[in-house]
C-alpha cells in the first residue's frame, strides 16, 4: 500500500471518527502555529547551517511561500506564542490576511478578547469593517489642505516640511522631550502665538494711524490759522523753549505709557513710538504749541 493511499484512509477513518469539520480546522490551524512559532524560534536561536538544516528535514526552501508564510504568521503573533489555542479558531489563510499592512492593527484588538470569546464570525466582521474604512481613506473629500472623514468631521494637513536644516522637526522633538507635548499641540500652540502676535501689530498700527490723522489735522488747521493771522508764527517762535520742553515731556510720557500697556508685546510697543518719532520729524518746530494743545483739548 502506497503512502498516498494510507493518507486517503486515515482522512477517511478521522471524518468517521468525527465528522465536525470545525474541529479538524482548528486542529489544523493549532498544529500550524506550533510549528510557525518554532521555525520562528529555531531561525532566531540558530546558525544559518542548522537553519537551512532544518529547511530540508522539512523538505521546505529556503524563501519558498510556505516558509515565509509560516516566518510571517510567527512574527506578527508572537503576543500569542503562550496561549497558541487562542487563536486556533481561526483557519490558516485568515491569519495570513491578519498580517497584511493594513489589517495587523486589527491583532491588538483580538489581543483584548478573553480566550473562548474569540470567533472566526467575529473577526471576519473586523476585517470587513477595517475594508470599508480603508475604502473610505481612498475617497475622502480634498478641500484645499482640509480633509473629510466618513464620520462627518475634519482635520488639517499641512503636508511634508522639506528643510535642509531639518529645523522644524529637530525643534519639535526637542519640545516633545522636554515639555512632553503632542507634536499637534506643539504646532497649535505656535500657531495661536503667531496669530495673537499679528494681531497685536495690527492693533496698534491702528492706533499709530489715527494719530497720525490727528497730527495731519493739526497741522492743516494750523496752517490756515498762520495764514489767516501772521503775526501768530512770531508768537510761537517766542515761545519755542517751552514748546520743546513740553514736546519732549509728551514724547516720554508716551513712551512710558505704551511699556505699561500689559497686552502689548515690547515690539509693538517700540513699532508705535519709531512711528511716533517718524511723524515727529514731520511737525515744524512752530507748529508743534497747536500740535500739543489739540491733543490735550481731544484728551480732555
Amino acid at each position: 500500500m502506497n503512502s498516498l493511499t494510507l493518507a486517503t484512509e486515515r482522512c477517511a477513518e478521522q471524518s468517521y471518527l468525527d465528522s465536525n469539520p470545525t474541529l479538524h480546522i482548528e486542529q489544523s490551524t493549532l498544529e500550524y502555529l506550533y510549528a510557525a512559532f518554532s521555525l520562528y524560534e529555531y531561525k532566531q536561536t540558530r546558525t544559518r547551517k542548522q537553519y537551512r538544516a532544518l529547511l530540508e528535514e522539512y523538505q521546505w526552501d529556503k524563501g519558498s511561500t510556505e516558509e515565509r508564510r509560516s516566518l510571517k504568521i510567527a512574527e506578527n503573533f508572537q503576543a500569542f506564542v503562550g496561549c497558541p489555542e487562542h487563536l486556533a479558531v481561526l483557519p490558516v489563510p485568515v491569519l495570513v490576511r491578519l498580517c497584511s499592512k493594513n489589517y495587523q492593527v486589527l491583532i491588538e484588538k483580538l489581543q483584548d478578547i478573553p480566550i473562548g470569546g474569540l470567533t472566526c464570525k467575529l473577526v471576519l466582521g473586523l476585517i470587513k469593517e477595517r475594508a470599508k474604512f480603508l475604502k473610505s481613506q481612498k475617497t475622502e473629500k480634498k478641500v484645499g489642505n482640509w480633509r473629510a472623514t466618513p464620520d462627518g468631521s475634519r482635520y488639517y494637513t499641512f503636508g511634508k516640511i522639506m528643510e535642509d536644516d531639518h529645523q522644524t522637526g529637530v525643534l519639535t522633538d526637542k519640545l516633545i522631550e522636554q515639555l512632553g507635548l503632542s507634536s499637534q499641540r506643539i504646532v497649535r500652540i505656535a500657531i495661536a502665538d503667531l496669530h495673537q502676535k499679528l494681531t497685536d501689530v495690527e492693533e496698534a498700527l491702528e492706533i499709530v494711524e489715527n494719530t497720525a490723522s490727528d497730527v495731519s489735522d493739526v497741522n492743516d488747521s494750523s496752517t490756515q490759522e498762520i495764514n489767516q493771522n501772521p503775526q501768530q508764527e512770531t508768537t510761537s517762535t517766542s515761545s519755542s523753549q517751552t514748546v520743546e520742553e513740553r514736546w519732549e515731556e509728551l514724547a516720554q510720557q508716551l513712551i512710558d505709557d505704551v511699556n505699561n500697556i500689559s497686552r502689548i508685546s515690547p515690539d509693538c510697543g517700540q513699532l508705535i513710538v519709531e512711528s511716533c518719532q517718524r511723524w515727529e520729524a514731520t511737525v515744524p518746530p512752530d507748529k508743534r504749541w497747536d500740535a500739543i494743545s489739540n491733543g490735550a483739548a481731544r484728551s480732555n
